[in-house]
């Protein structure tokens, strides 16, 4: 089994327009609900390849109640934390005319304090349980720095290897428990790094600035360019498959976290690992909704 944690779950609405105005009256043509968030993503491309997965963060009310469902419909087992405060509302703007796509993001709002206490006891349980543990995510404004270290301490403890994608503190933070990957695009590593990043030079110095501070591996996308993964000493590029068409980027890197993770639980090589998430979040940029993949597409674009 395999724990895909993170904090925020959403309630995800999909609206699409044929054009976006700012500052006028727009008309969606078609408005789709799901579930999102990173880590819901992430188990959810996970189901579609076949693999054992539950799902950790905070969930509650009448929306949180609609994520359960659809986790059901996508085979997804539910680890969620029960809170009283709302699960939050996301949004994605799809204007097919010029084929932008812009993400509204609410705040998740904060747990109590005897909810978090319950979600740090129940998942370090169910990490010392687990194959392989999934950090999906930022920490929101209510998470201390330090948060997921409860995880990634009780995970070596346990010899459960970890992949982290996040950036900036909360990835930082765990560092020294020597996670299996640390995972993010090059604009979250310019942030964890405060910095503008212009050459493939700096970009690899950063990386292994990462190593040094205690990742095993770090993988760092570029959506459409060359992905980078640092193994020790040993650099290695990756080009992305050649998709159809690109609809919405949203999840994309979700995806490829879960090709990576279904390909190491199953005994597979860094280079098939990161070859199958690739292609895993290549499929992704084809659909309307996140993680809303097929396997056979993903083999496809494999070849």
């Amino acid at each position: 089994m395999i724990l895909c944690l993170g904090l925020t779950p959403a309630l995800q609405r999909t609206l699409i327009f044929d054009s976006l105005q700012l500052d006028e009256v727009n008309r969606a043509s078609r408005v789709i609900i799901s579930a999102a968030g990173k880590p819901v993503n992430t188990a959810r491309a996970l189901a579609v390849l076949g693999v054992e997965c539950k799902l950790a963060g905070f969930n509650g009310g009448l929306r949180g109640a609609q994520v359960i469902q659809y986790l059901e419909g996508y085979g997804v087992e539910s680890a969620l934390t029960l809170m009283h405060a709302e699960t939050r509302i996301c949004s994605t703007l799809i204007d097919q005319g010029s084929g932008s796509v812009t993400e509204l993001i609410e705040e998740a709002p904060q747990p109590s304090y005897e909810e978090i206490e319950c979600f740090i006891n129940d998942n370090i349980e169910l990490v010392k349980s687990c194959q392989l543990l999934l950090i999906c995510g930022t920490l929101p404004p209510f998470a201390p720095v330090d948060f997921y270290c409860n995880f990634t301490r009780a995970a070596a403890e346990n010899d459960v290897p970890v992949i982290i994608d996040s950036h900036k503190e909360g990835l930082l933070s765990v560092l020294s428990d020597h996670p299996l990957m640390a995972k993010m695009n090059l604009q979250e590593l310019e942030r964890t790094f405060e910095c503008c990043i212009e050459s493939e030079t700096q970009l690899i110095e950063l990386m292994t600035r990462l190593i040094a501070a205690g990742a095993q591996s770090v993988l760092i996308t570029q959506g459409r360019k060359p992905s980078f993964l640092l193994e020790g000493e040993h650099l290695s590029k990756f080009i992305p498959p050649e998709i159809d068409q690109c609809i919405s980027p949203i999840g994309s890197g979700d995806c490829t976290t879960a090709g990576i993770a279904a390909s190491l639980a199953n005994g597979g090589s860094w280079q098939d690992a990161v070859k199958l998430g690739m292609a895993c979040g290549s499929a992704n940029v084809e659909q309307l909704l996140p993680s809303d993949i097929s396997r056979e597409r993903v083999m496809q674009l494999m070849s």
